[in-house]
């Protein structure tokens, strides 16, 4: 990859989290020496990728010919699933992939998280200050330092407390990008070595992302295909990282 696709790949594009500058990939060979170079790597590697489409299916289509018989935004027929639900889960292949693809990208961020140098501890809330975490996760402004500074604090109590909060903080119908980035790096930074509350707690995340996968599959009202792509990383990581395959 040459100098100008990897400045296309750090800058041109809307990634997870924005990459220092002066980040370099390193010997691809051996494991990533820092935080800022796991992720520019995992930016070069999706860029080496085809992008995520989500095909509408004849059933919309039909629907969408007709709006005098289109639902509402959220409903369902009775007696029948939302529409597209099906159209937006990934096939087995892809969940297979995936599940080796997530184990080796948590054992590389779990390492790179493990050397992360924090000069001083990050200015975050308390333990069980839920509003006021809320704020510092939905507006932070340090990017990637930051967020890492902060995954590379906080202790596996503390990251399931954030995946529970983060759970009763989803919309009913949505998942927001800054969302999607806490909870993608959460559940990497997560031991797997679970007990029956945290594992209760992640298949509850779960369900709320795949009642939002429904939604959004319906497609009525704009293209989400991009927001189907982040659930469903999201869905795998619980399903397969945390063996949970029965949601599926």
């Amino acid at each position: 990859m040459d100098d100008d696709n990897l400045s296309n790949i750090v800058y041109g594009q809307r990634g997870a989290l924005p990459v220092p500058r002066d980040a370099v990939p390193g010997d691809l060979s051996i494991e990533p020496e820092s935080g800022e170079q796991y992720m520019l790597r995992v930016r070069m590697e999706a860029a080496s990728i085809p992008n995520v489409v989500v095909a509408n299916n004849r059933h919309q289509i039909l629907l969408a010919s007709n709006p005098k018989k289109l639902p509402l935004m959220g409903s369902s027929p009775v007696g029948h699933s939302l529409p597209l639900d099906s159209v937006a889960r990934p096939s087995d292949k892809w969940l297979a992939n995936f599940e080796r693809y997530f184990a080796q990208q948590r054992h590389c961020f779990r390492t790179a998280l493990a050397a992360t140098n924090i000069a001083a501890s990050p200015n975050v809330p308390g333990i069980g200050q839920s509003k006021e975490w809320r704020a510092y996760c939905y507006n932070i402004s340090g990017g990637n330092c930051q967020m890492l500074a902060t995954l590379a604090h906080i202790d596996q109590p503390m990251t399931m407390r954030l995946l529970k909060w983060m759970t009763t903080w989803l919309s009913r119908d949505q998942l927001r990008r800054v969302e999607a980035i806490w909870m993608w790096y959460l559940l990497l930074s997560i031991d797997s070595l679970l007990d029956h509350e945290d594992t209760h707690a992640l298949r509850e995340l779960c369900r709320a992302l795949l009642r939002i996968r429904s939604i959004a599959a319906t497609g009525f009202c704009r293209e989400r295909g991009g927001e189907i792509a982040s659930l469903n990383i999201l869905i795998a990581a619980v399903t397969r990282g945390y063996h949970q395959r029965d949601l599926e």
